[in-house]
């Protein structure tokens, strides 16, 4: 399901690489590098790094009919986001389902980054299912940007599997370096 050769694997979360923030209480990390930017890059819906990072995963996605999902944004009204176009075009290759409408959040957080709660909880009270009919009994991969504590994709995990998803895979770009 999930290319052992393309992804490294910590916990239950597949990712790509380590993601080093820019800056460290708030100096410049002097860890920050290119792969860290084209992740910042991504979340700004730059075309040139939703492609490459489409290329660079795309082969380690390898099943079909599955449904490809996205954590929502913190933001409630950012419906848009590059990590939501990525998933779109995994979705339209190779026979996968578009989920990316599935899940949605109701009502804004503060960004875990910028000191918002990185409880379970709260994500689980601010994401619903939107539409349970597609991932009823099917396999999802979960896709996000970036996992520091994983609690948005525990709970987006959670929610899929309460509403009918037969398994869900938890995928990143960037797991955060500690």
């Amino acid at each position: 399901m999930i290319s052992k050769q393309i992804f490294k694997k910590c916990n239950d979360v597949h990712y790509l690489n380590y993601y080093h923030p820019y800056r460290i209480q708030g100096d410049r990390n002097p860890n920050f590098n290119d792969f860290s930017g084209r992740i910042l890059n991504l979340k700004d819906n730059k075309d040139k790094d939703i492609q490459h990072f489409f290329l660079e995963m795309n082969t380690g996605l390898n099943s079909r009919n599955v449904v490809i999902c996205v954590v929502p944004s913190s933001d409630s009204s950012k419906v848009d986001s590059g990590i939501k176009k990525l998933a779109q075009k995994f979705a339209n290759f190779g026979e996968r389902i578009d989920g990316t409408s599935c899940l949605r959040r109701h009502t804004s957080v503060l960004k875990a980054a910028h000191g918002g709660s990185r409880d379970v909880e709260t994500h689980l009270r601010s994401i619903e299912v939107t539409n349970n009919v597609i991932i009823r009994d099917r396999e999802v991969i979960l896709l996000d940007d970036v996992c520091t504590s994983g609690s948005s994709l525990t709970a987006c995990e959670i929610l899929l599997k309460n509403a009918g998803a037969s398994n869900v895979h938890k995928v990143v770009i960037g797991l955060t370096f500690r």
